[in-house]
């Protein structure tokens, strides 16, 4: 029945602009909603389609007052996590596309519909708001390992038997490391759970042996040296580590970013959608927020409806050929 329900809904927002073009060809007047001409007379909702305290929840609330008063509304943030963020984006693609209900992705959101047969909604039923923030990735092991370098780290996954976490299958985690093995003619046991946290915290343990996660979550433990780093996917080195090698440095053109956006469903008037997006880009060039962002490992990049459209385009095709590569499915 959700399925059914979702079709129609889609089904009637296409019919709505046929017949709309239909009037318009005949010379009678239309008239939209003046919504988008007073917008935003109401508070935004932003969903996240995560639990609270994650990565990208953690940006949201990071520009969520500012954004507040460059709209000269109350912004809202809703968390509604489950089935990888599909559940809480099937709830933006079905809302009314009038600009108050938006929201957050995260860099899985380009490869779903590669892997998911029975995803709720396509990337055509969302549209781009703002290209936020990226941040490197970062291939970390525990301290118990032997693994000192890179080179080290190739050498000992030539047998396929180190093992690597990932907070599930077709995950950035999952495919980063797999892009990584295909490039160094290795491979590795994947080893998939159901949070960063809990990844995180069996790496510490020494009960899996590397991860490949963004920056953000990875440079704290680092720092405090419960785990090490053995290299960045930036094309060059990072500035928070700057002792530990870029992946490109030994296997040239190699480059992943973990990045954050927002989207609204589409259909969105144009004036809304320019209106939201000046104020998210305006928001994180906030002296104030970019710092936060830039401490928690974020690159600031504030770019808008058109640059994160094609950031979507570009990922989804690069990730589907390697989906593709491996096989991977999911039901």
């Amino acid at each position: 029945m959700y399925f059914v329900n979702f079709r129609y809904q889609l089904l009637g927002r296409k019919l709505r602009h046929v017949a709309f073009a239909g009037l318009a060809a005949t010379g009678i007047a239309v008239h939209t909603p003046a919504l988008a001409e007073n917008y935003p007379s109401h508070p935004v909702v932003i969903t996240v389609p995560f639990a609270a305290g994650g990565t990208v929840d953690n940006v949201a609330r990071h520009i969520q007052q500012r954004l507040a008063g460059e709209l000269g509304q109350t912004v809202v943030i809703e968390n509604r996590g489950g089935a990888g963020g599909t559940i809480g984006m099937a709830g933006v693609a079905r809302s009314k596309p009038d600009g108050y209900s938006v929201g957050m992705v995260f860099d899985s959101f380009s490869t779903e519909q590669h892997i998911h047969s029975r995803l709720p909604y396509t990337e055509k039923d969302l549209t781009g708001v703002a290209y936020m923030v990226r941040s490197p990735m970062v291939l970390a092991v525990a301290p118990s390992t032997p693994y000192q370098t890179l080179a080290d780290y190739v050498t000992a996954s030539k047998d396929g038997s180190v093992s690597y976490a990932s907070v599930g299958a077709g995950s950035s985690n999952h495919l980063a490391a797999e892009l990584f093995h295909q490039t160094a003619g290795t491979s590795g046991l994947h080893t998939p759970y159901k949070g960063g946290g809990p990844a995180i915290t069996d790496l510490m343990g020494g009960h899996v042996d590397s991860i490949i996660a963004s920056l953000p979550l990875v440079l704290p433990h680092v720092q405090s040296g419960k785990l090490r780093a053995l290299a960045v996917t930036a094309p060059e080195r990072v500035k928070a580590l700057p002792d530990v090698p870029a992946i490109a440095e030994t296997y040239p053109g190699f480059e992943i970013y973990s990045w954050v956006g927002m989207v609204a469903p589409a259909g969105v008037p144009d004036q809304a959608l320019d209106t939201l997006s000046a104020a998210v880009t305006a928001s994180l060039r906030d002296p104030e927020v970019s710092e936060k962002v830039t401490n928690a490992g974020f690159e600031v990049v504030a770019e808008g409806r058109d640059a994160m459209n094609t950031l979507v385009k570009n990922e989804s095709e690069r990730w589907g050929k390697l989906i593709n590569d491996i096989n991977l499915r999911l039901e």
